[in-house]
């Protein structure tokens, strides 16, 4: 009998090298599409073009935030024109960049998981994670929804380094 569990169990041990050694999946044409668009937005966020933002943002989004502090959580809501009309009167500088998603596509739906951080006017303001909802029309894919998170403290250096700002 302990011979065959001896047996049963090296036999088992070539599976999960096989199992180890699957290389990453490569992003499809869909996930491709999805991960432009998001790139379009945080490009246009960044650079305050509330045109090419209007043309991703689908009519009737919203964007949520959720940020701890004193007393607790504060859950934060937006349309899709507030946020617009936001980004258009704000006269200063910012920069969000993204790095590492995660994409989700499944027959016309997808959702992007990304870390992010935030720099207003050259300084480094806080960082969290979006997450980005997007539904695909026979205009491409546009964005339904905006949600993310707001740390101020104990935020880990960005992979990407430090910015630049142009």
């Amino acid at each position: 009998m302990e011979r065959t569990r001896t047996f049963l169990a090296l036999g088992l041990v070539p599976f999960g090298f096989f199992a180890c050694a699957v290389p990453p999946s490569v992003p499809g044409p869909a996930e491709t599409a999805v991960l432009e668009v998001t790139d379009a937005f945080f490009e246009a966020l960044s650079a305050g073009d509330t045109a090419t933002l209007g043309a991703l943002v689908a009519p009737g989004a919203a964007l949520h935030s959720v940020r701890k502090g004193d007393p607790g959580l504060s859950v934060g809501a937006r349309t899709r024109e507030e946020f617009l009309t936001g980004i258009g009167e704000d006269d200063g500088d910012l920069l969000e960049r993204v790095w590492d998603p995660t994409v989700l596509v499944e027959n016309g739906v997808a959702v992007v998981w990304t870390p992010y951080d935030f720099h207003l006017n050259g300084e480094f303001s806080h960082c969290g994670i979006d997450v980005l909802t997007l539904l695909e029309s026979e205009e491409g894919w546009r964005i339904t929804g905006v949600t993310y998170n707001v740390t101020t403290a104990g935020c880990a250096p960005s992979p990407l380094g430090p910015p630049s700002f142009n």
